[in-house]
């Protein structure tokens, strides 16, 4: 991480480090309807942020900057992104996105970056007293709590979020905030 004071207060990174298993090919590249899905969270995140940045490998979106995971984290999943995002010294803030929620509303990211508390999610519409663990608005200042649980063995952002303390936004309905894990998820 820099010593210097980040110039931008808030950015948007999209996270696309996955292997997408059960899609058969990368998430990001898998079309909606003539945009691809990576391409239309970026848009979003452009609607909400002057700085947006990938968080995977640099060919998720070329045209996009990108933030590898850190090598002794590499490959742990979208906490180690997150971590990646932190130690990058690019923003004091960060509004996180996953690049399999499509059809999440700009309203519902702006709030989320908007929220005063150091680390806001969505609430989950099952559960109430529990955030969700993607999308998710917080500071820089929760790196070293994300080092070192990632440090521990543990790799779950809902696990690290469960050690924290996080402000749960209401959250909007469920087709807003659903995942895109496979083709079956397309036509569903």
């Amino acid at each position: 991480m820099t010593n210097q004071e980040p110039s931008i207060q808030i950015a948007a990174a999209v996270l696309m480090g996955g292997s997408s298993t059960r899609m058969g090919s990368p998430k990001q590249h898998v079309d909606l309807g003539g945009t691809a899905m990576g391409q239309r969270v970026i848009e979003l995140a452009r609607d909400c942020c002057d700085c947006v940045v990938v968080s995977g490998p640099g060919d998720a979106m070329p045209d996009v900057e990108h933030i590898p995971d850190l090598a002794h984290h590499t490959g742990l999943g979208p906490l180690a992104g997150i971590e990646a995002i932190l130690t990058s010294g690019r923003a004091a803030r960060w509004l996180v996105l996953p690049c399999d929620m499509p059809s999440l509303k700009t309203a519902t990211a702006r709030q989320l970056a908007g929220s005063a508390a150091t680390i806001a999610a969505l609430a989950d519409p099952a559960n109430p007293s529990t955030p969700l663990q993607l999308p998710l608005a917080l500071d820089v200042s929760m790196l070293q709590s994300i080092s070192d649980f990632l440090d521990s063995g543990r790799r779950s952002v809902g696990g690290w979020l469960s050690t924290v303390n996080v402000e749960s936004l209401p959250s909007p309905p469920m087709r807003e905030i659903r995942n895109v894990n496979s083709p079956e998820d397309l036509v569903s």
